[in-house]
């Protein structure tokens, strides 16, 4: 018979025998991650989130809106209290909002975004005129990171501003969960589009890692990765009007919305949180059918509601006043706006009040429509505007949207 010290060696022996794969994950099992004001009054601005949005999704900006957006980012280039300068308040845009996280210890400030699956950061890797006003991460500070060797990134716009580099590993922190062995993107090159933003410091991809940008093989997502250890495979977005907001991964909180939650199916194969959207209507009239619907894809990344033609027209339409053209939807900003309800799946119709479909004063007399039109792509994008009426469980298990109204 073995004696006990022998099985202890034994056993020993086994456990030093066995490779865990990365990523290896360290987390409570579920936990909260606030968003925090970053108070830059030049940061947001109606028509510049626009032209935002189209080249997120790589379409075509207007020449009348892009030259708006250049004359926008001279303005803000300009020292404040200088005449000309726009600021727009965090309350009035509700986007300057950005969450914390830790890369290798080191502390920066990110978008979380459904709507991509890249986890990237400003670096030392770019030169410090780019890096200005941001803190940046530094991987030879960082005890835990490792390069992966031939892997490289790049992530392009519409609008030919792109970034591309290295990619490495390392152990990422997001309010408490902690997963060894996540990809992390390093810039070395990157056009000065990226840079104009210098409260963010990089973005957190929670989409799905079939479109994530690193070749020769796509990464998971941190949340992909950290799912499976998770009370609940699921992320809720708790984004409300006027004030900071949340995201909490693990657990859904009952207590931040009315009623039940319902369900609707995702379609991923395109790597987005995807649902069907073939319905609305404006005010107290009645539903209207969307026959050519566009499918929408739900997103944090993005600050407003961009949809198909016949629901923006059909909304703004009751709006007095109400201009449509290259630069996007304006209107006076006495107009008394009607709610908008739109349909989510099949059975869900959310209601987004009228007071939220105002994103932006853009002068004494003039307002930005928190919903635009998609320019005739074939995908709506539902952002910010609709995430400040709605509680949203994105559920990996399920591969659903969870939607109630806030309380």
């Amino acid at each position: 018979m073995r004696s006990t010290c022998e099985i202890c060696l034994s056993l020993l022996y086994l456990f030093s025998s066995v490779v865990f794969a990365a990523p290896t994950i360290f987390e409570e099992r579920s936990f909260k991650v606030e968003r925090r004001n970053v108070s830059n009054p030049n940061a947001r601005n109606g028509v510049a989130a626009l032209g935002r949005a189209y080249r997120k999704y790589g379409w075509e900006v207007p020449e009348v809106l892009s030259n708006k957006v250049q004359t926008i980012q001279a303005l803000a280039a300009t020292p404040q209290g200088e005449e000309g300068t726009v600021k727009a308040t965090p309350e009035e845009g509700d986007a300057a909002f950005l969450s914390p996280i830790t890369i290798g210890g080191q502390t920066l400030m990110v978008d979380f975004d459904s709507g991509s699956s890249d986890l990237w950061v400003f670096n030392t890797q770019l030169k410090a005129r780019q890096t200005q006003g941001h803190a940046v991460y530094d991987p030879k500070k960082s005890i835990t990171f490792k390069p992966m060797e031939g892997a490289t990134f790049k992530i392009s716009y519409g609008d030919n501003s792109a970034a591309s580099g290295s990619v490495g590993t390392d152990t990422v922190n997001v309010g408490g969960a902690q997963v060894e062995g996540q990809a992390v993107e390093l810039a070395s090159t990157i056009t000065d589009s990226f840079t104009r933003d210098v409260n963010s410091d990089g973005l957190v991809g929670l989409a799905f890692g079939s479109i994530n940008t690193v070749k020769p093989q796509p990464q998971k997502t941190f949340f992909e990765n950290v799912m499976a250890s998770l009370d609940k495979p699921v992320f809720t977005a708790n984004l409300r009007h006027h004030t900071v907001g949340s995201y909490e991964f693990g657990r859904i909180d009952k207590s931040q919305f009315k009623g039940s939650l319902t369900y609707v199916p995702i379609d991923s194969s395109q790597g987005f949180w995807q649902v069907d959207s073939k319905g609305f209507s404006v005010g107290a009239g009645i539903i209207q059918t969307n026959q050519e619907a566009s499918p929408a894809i739900i997103d944090t990344g993005t600050s407003l509601m961009l949809a198909d033609d016949v629901v923006v027209r059909s909304y703004w339409r009751q709006v007095k006043g109400a201009q449509m053209d290259g630069q996007g939807v304006t209107f006076p900003c006495t107009a008394q706006l009607p709610d908008f309800h739109v349909a989510l799946g099949p059975s869900y119709m959310a209601t987004i009040p009228g007071e939220l479909m105002n994103f932006q004063r853009l002068s004494r007399d003039t307002c930005f429509g928190g919903l635009q039109s998609n320019m005739g792509q074939p995908l709506q994008i539902f952002g910010d505007v609709l995430f400040k009426s709605q509680f949203v469980v994105f559920d990996g298990g399920k591969k659903a949207v969870g939607f109630a109204p806030h309380n």
